[in-house]
């Protein structure tokens, strides 16, 4: 796992990229469509996410950017799930 966000985002992540193999290690900078992640995978990995980590993407924030890499994606539902607490 990779320490620069939490376990359950990579399990979950995982899950949508067909196109990396379980033993590869996720490279925070990967582009996510090259790993095999399309617009049905998109929308099941935001909904896997809201449901995870209680938040709810806002639409401001479901564009290619946020969806590009693991580190962008990473980001925003970090960014999110820490202003749940509060």
């Amino acid at each position: 796992m990779n320490a620069l966000w939490s376990d359950e985002f990579e399990t979950v992540l995982r899950t949508h990229l067909p196109l990396l193999a379980q033993e590869e290690e996720v490279d925070p900078d990967a582009a996510l469509a090259r790993l095999g992640l399309d617009s049905l995978g998109t929308v099941g990995l935001l909904v896997e996410l809201e449901e995870t980590f209680a938040i709810v993407i806002p639409d401001e924030s479901l564009n290619a950017e946020t969806f590009a890499t693991p580190r962008s994606l990473w980001g925003t539902v970090d960014q999110l799930a820490k202003a749940q607490v509060r």
